[in-house]
This record gives structure tokens, C-alpha cells and sequence, in this order.
């Protein structure tokens, strides 16, 4: 009876173990069911939450982004999806469930990268037409870099040539004076001979003036001079960073150039001291003037008849006296042979240099009068993280993006802000500003492209030297004649430009590298019109139009602007709509944390087995899922 009470218990221990086992075994598969379900629900979850883009911005600009606005919006929408899965869990039993947003990027965060990820993914499905471009975009940035310094740099030389210009005139104006003093000398003589008080004291009252004002014209070269020196000096200093920049052909260039200033400038020593010596002498002309017109006067009051010989002793010491008179003339060359050209080249360069948009906007078109409020834009947030560099090649796809998606002023947009790709370029916040910004770019890149061509081509150039050389004169100084020259290639480059830009705007094409064919304005033509005009040119359809030369203007400019200013105007116009659209709260991809609580089934079917296996009645699961576009 013993052996088989003892078999019975035997038997009921290990009925109790097996179970245990059996159940834990169960338990621990469903425990990973629950936390693959649990895993599937959040992903799942994930699916649904990110299926909610924003239409408007898909459809307007392709892009698909969740309109998330903070944590606790997105931990709330994502709650109703998950809820689902946990309310009918079924036999993986899950309650209490929780979700806590852990990571949140933004399309706004990190310096737009999302953004740029986003555009690219969506242009690399879109076959982009580079068919017409100016050369390989290896070297497109660096032409648009090279042709902004040469302009900075060929404006600067045409104010020095300017500036020695106004020297020369200083120097004219100072001989003038030397010859008006020896031609009255020389009538005073004449006068003496002929006995004429009259034309003595008109003649001697010259003299006089001419001596006087001499004092004056020669502070005034003096000046002019010394500017000359100081602004060379300081544009040497000003632009030596972007010298340095110049390929090794465009340094020598303008090495050569900046050579023809300095050895201008070394003439002045020897100049200013022979014009001191000279100025001084004639000065002294005006100092014994008041005993000559006592003289006269005396003549003028004696009798002819009864003071002959006092007369004649008068008219003696007039004649002694001034015979003293210094004519000194200017002994090395000066001077200008045709002013008046000269002035037409001051006057074309000061009309052309004006208000840009005044002298480009067609007369069939308006300025438009739009503003924003910067305030609210994607460009105002304050981003520290640096995004990754972006290469040329994507650079190029998300500029060609711009202009596919936005406005600019030849599309002549019907929108309260209009000029939006001058606006991803610039960053004003008014049309105006923009469009004055961005074409007085385009200026400056086609004013040193087209100054490149005008010295690259020899029949060009003969003509530009022609022209100094008649302005100069052959009594000039042949370092003048240069400078000279440096103007007129200045003055013809931008004219030709601004009338690139008049065809620009007209929805024409301008070629990027230009041709003989390809040049609009004659130096001929241009010299005899109207200065405060240009002459109308033939109409060109060869090379490229406004759109292009924008989106080479944004190769050059920070990368990180121009993704946030791309946004700015996506939220510009969808807030039309939407009016409290944020690009902000827009959300490209998020990290939650779910957790759940399960409660145990098998285990407590066991017999004994929550003894046995020490379980409590339920336990937390934590799972994290990651959801991006």
C-alpha cells in the first residue's frame, strides 16, 4: 500500500512539472507572438500615420510630407491607429498601451537636408534637359565665379580711368590758362604799340584772372592725383582676395592693366613739381598789377597836348613792366585730343550705371508691388546642425527644381507675389528688391563675359584703340591712351550686357560664350546715340534665356539659403489657402517608443505553475518604430 501511494505522488509531481513546462513553453511562444504583433501593430501603425501627406503639397510641389506640428499631435494621431491593434489584440491579450515620440526631423531640420532628399529623390525620376547649356557643369560655377570677380574688377579700372581723366582735364585746364596769359600778353603788346588803354587794361585784367584762378586748378590736379594714388592703392587692398581667384590668363590681364595705372601715376612727381615751379612764376604776374592800372589811369587823365612827354613816360613803363610778364607753358605731354568723347564715355557709364530696372523693364510690363513677412518663413528658424555638402551634379537638380516649380519675371505670374525665383536668389522680401538684385547680377556675369570677348577678339580690340588713341591724342601720354582704352572696353561690355538683359526680359536667348555672330552692339553705333540711349539691336534666338542664367546665378550662392527660401515660397502660396500652413510643422520622419501591457495565458494554466515559475499576472513590452518618407 505504501509503494503505491508513493508511485501516485510520484506520478502527480511529474504531471505538475510537465505541465509547468508545457505551459512556460506555450507562454514564452505567445510572449514572442505578442511582441511580433506588437511590432507589426506599431509599424503598421506607422503606415497609416504616414499615409495622411499633406495633398497640397504633393500635388503643387511633390513633395510628401506628414503635417505632424509637434509631439503630443503626432503621438495623438498616432494613438488612434495603434489603439486598433491593442483593442483587439485577441489572445496575445495587450492593454494599457502608450506612445512617446522619441526623434522628430522636421523638413526644416538640419539645414533643410530632408528637404534637399526629398527634391532629389523626386528629380531623378524626372529627366532634366541640359541639352542647351553654356558648357559642362564642371565648370559652370567656376565661369559664373570668374566672370562676377572680372566685372568687379574691370569697373573698378574704368573709375581709375575716370579719375585720370580728370587729371588730364586738370592739367588742360592749367595749360589753358598758361596760353590764355601768353596770348594777352601778346595783345597787350599790341595794345602798348597802338597806344590803346582800353584793350591794355581788357588784356592786363586777364593776365590777372588767369593768374589768380591758377592757384586753385593747381590744388585741384593735385587732388585729383592724390585720389587716383589712394583709390589704385585701395583697390589693390579691396580685391586682392578675389585677384587671388582669377585664373592665371585673367590675372595677367588685369596685372597688365593695373601696370598701365602705376606707370600713369609715376609720372606725377616730375609733372607736379615742373606745374609748382611754373604756377609760381605765373602767379607772380598779378603782383605788380596795380601800379600798371595807375598807369593807364594816369595816361587816360594827362593832356595829350600839354603832357605829351609825361605820357610817353607813362606808356614806357607800361611797356618795361610788362615786357617782365612769364608766359611759362606746360613742357611734358598732357592732355586729351577729343574731350567731348571722353565726356560721352563719362556720360554712357554714368546712365548705364543707374537704376537698372528703369533702363531693362519692357514698356509693356509693370513692376509688381508684392511683400511678404519674412518673419514667419522657414528662413527665419535658427538651425545650428550642419547638413552634408551637396555636390554640383545635385546642386543642378534642385536649382532646375526651382524653376520648374516657381515664378519668375518673364513668366509675368498673376500672383501677389510674383518674382519667386528672384526671391530664391536674393532674400528680400519685396519683388522689387529682388528682381533689381538678381538682374544687376546677371549684369555683372554678362559685363565680364562680354568684356572677356571684347578683348579676346583682335578686330574688337583695334577698334577700341582706334578710339583712345583720337581721344588721347598723339601730344598724350601713351599710358594714357591705355587707360583710355580700359573705359571704352568698360563702357562697350556694359552696354552690350544691358542690352542682353533688355533681351533677357523679352523672352529672347543671349549665349553664354558669344560668338562674332552673337554680339549686339557696334562700338560705332554706340558712340553716336543718343547717350541717354541705346540702339535697338536684332533680335537673337541662340543660347540661353532668363530662366538659365537665374538658376547659374544660384550655383554661386549659399545652398542652405536657397533650400530655405524654396520652402519660404511653398509656404507663401499654400498659406494662401491654408492660413495657418507651416513648412515647420511639416514632418519627414519620426521615431516612437510603444509599450504595451499583456497579460499571461498559458502560464496560469498551469497547474501550479505560477508557483513554480514565479510570473507575475502580466508584463510590459517596449518596442520602438521608425517611420520616414
Amino acid at each position: 500500500m505504501r509503494q503505491k501511494c508513493s508511485i501516485s505522488v510520484f506520478l502527480s509531481l511529474i504531471l505538475v512539472c510537465v505541465s509547468a513546462l508545457i505551459f512556460a513553453l506555450l507562454e514564452s511562444a505567445r510572449t514572442a507572438g505578442v511582441r511580433y504583433y506588437l511590432q507589426t501593430a506599431a509599424d503598421a501603425s506607422m503606415d497609416s500615420l504616414y499615409s495622411n501627406f499633406h495633398k497640397e503639397l504633393w500635388e503643387n510641389y511633390r513633395l510628401i510630407l506628414y503635417e505632424g506640428v509637434d509631439e503630443q499631435t503626432v503621438e495623438k494621431d498616432y494613438m488612434s491607429y495603434i489603439k486598433e491593434y491593442v483593442d483587439n489584440s485577441d489572445i496575445y491579450n495587450l492593454g494599457n498601451s502608450k506612445v512617446q515620440v522619441t526623434d522628430l526631423r522636421r523638413i526644416t531640420d538640419d539645414s533643410a537636408f530632408w528637404f534637399e532628399n526629398q527634391v532629389l529623390e523626386y528629380m531623378k525620376y524626372n529627366p532634366v534637359d541640359f541639352s542647351d547649356s553654356a558648357t559642362n557643369f564642371a565648370d559652370v560655377k567656376n565661369d559664373v565665379e570668374q566672370a562676377n570677380i572680372m566685372q568687379d574688377i574691370t569697373f573698378a579700372c574704368a573709375n581709375h580711368s575716370k579719375e585720370a581723366a580728370k587729371i588730364e582735364k586738370s592739367l588742360m585746364r592749367i595749360s589753358e590758362s598758361f596760353n590764355n596769359i601768353s596770348s594777352a600778353k601778346s595783345k597787350l603788346e599790341d595794345c602798348i604799340a597802338a597806344r590803346d588803354t582800353s584793350g591794355c587794361r581788357a588784356s592786363l585784367m586777364i593776365i590777372e584772372s588767369e593768374a589768380n584762378s591758377l592757384g586753385n586748378k593747381l590744388q585741384i590736379y593735385e587732388e585729383e592725383a592724390d585720389s587716383l594714388n589712394e583709390s589704385l592703392s585701395r583697390t589693390e587692398s579691396e580685391l586682392r582676395d578675389e585677384w587671388e581667384q582669377l585664373t592665371p590668363d585673367n590675372k595677367v590681364i588685369f596685372e597688365t592693366r593695373i601696370a598701365d595705372y602705376r606707370n600713369y601715376t609715376a609720372k606725377d612727381g616730375a609733372r607736379r613739381t615742373e606745374l609748382i615751379s611754373k604756377v609760381e612764376a605765373a602767379k607772380e604776374n598779378a603782383q605788380d598789377m596795380a601800379e600798371r592800372y595807375e598807369a593807364i589811369d594816369r595816361i587816360r587823365e594827362l593832356d595829350a597836348d600839354d603832357d605829351a612827354d609825361e605820357i610817353e613816360a607813362n606808356w614806357g613803363f607800361l611797356e618795361t613792366s610788362c615786357s617782365n610778364i612769364s608766359t611759362p607753358a606746360i613742357d611734358f605731354a598732357h592732355g586729351m585730343a577729343d574731350e567731348n568723347k571722353e565726356n560721352r564715355l563719362e556720360s554712357m557709364i554714368d546712365f548705364l550705371s543707374k537704376d537698372i530696372v528703369s533702363l531693362l523693364l519692357p514698356g509693356d510690363r509693370h513692376l509688381s508691388q508684392g511683400r511678404v513677412d519674412k518673419s514667419k518663413f522657414p528662413s527665419s528658424l535658427t538651425n545650428t546642425t550642419s547638413a552634408n555638402e551637396t555636390d554640383l551634379a545635385d546642386n543642378l537638380l534642385i536649382n532646375e527644381y526651382s524653376t520648374r516649380f516657381f515664378a519668375d519675371f518673364t513668366d509675368n505670374a498673376d500672383k501677389e507675389f510674383a518674382y519667386e525665383l528672384e526671391y530664391i536668389y536674393a532674400g528680400f522680401d519685396t519683388d522689387i528688391n529682388n528682381l533689381t538684385a538678381t538682374l544687376t547680377s546677371i549684369l555683372a556675369l554678362r559685363s565680364g563675359l562680354n568684356y572677356m570677348h571684347i578683348l579676346s577678339d583682335s578686330e574688337k580690340m583695334e577698334q577700341v584703340n582706334n578710339l583712345a588713341l583720337s581721344i588721347a591724342g598723339s601730344m598724350g601720354l601713351p599710358e594714357f591712351s591705355m587707360l583710355i582704352s580700359c573705359l571704352i572696353i568698360s563702357v562697350w561690355s556694359l552696354a552690350e550686357s544691358i542690352a542682353d538683359l533688355r533681351a533677357l526680359l523679352n523672352k529672347e536667348k543671349v549665349a553664354f560664350f558669344k560668338m562674332k555672330e552673337d554680339w549686339r552692339l557696334g562700338l560705332d553705333s554706340l558712340m553716336n546715340s543718343n547717350p541717354n540711349t541705346l540702339p535697338d539691336t536684332e533680335k537673337k534666338q541662340k543660347g540661353l534665356d532668363y530662366e538659365s542664367y537665374v538658376k547659374y546665378l544660384l550655383l554661386i550662392i549659399d545652398v542652405k539659403s536657397r533650400d530655405y527660401r524654396i520652402m519660404d515660397m511653398i509656404q507663401n502660396n499654400i498659406s494662401q489657402k491654408e492660413t495657418d500652413f507651416k513648412m515647420e510643422s511639416m514632418i519627414h520622419a519620426c521615431r516612437i517608443k510603444v509599450s504595451a501591457e499583456s497579460y499571461r495565458v498559458f502560464s496560469n494554466l498551469s497547474i501550479g505553475g505560477r508557483e513554480l515559475i514565479s510570473l507575475a499576472p502580466s508584463y510590459e513590452l517596449y518596442i520602438e518604430t521608425i517611420g520616414a518618407y
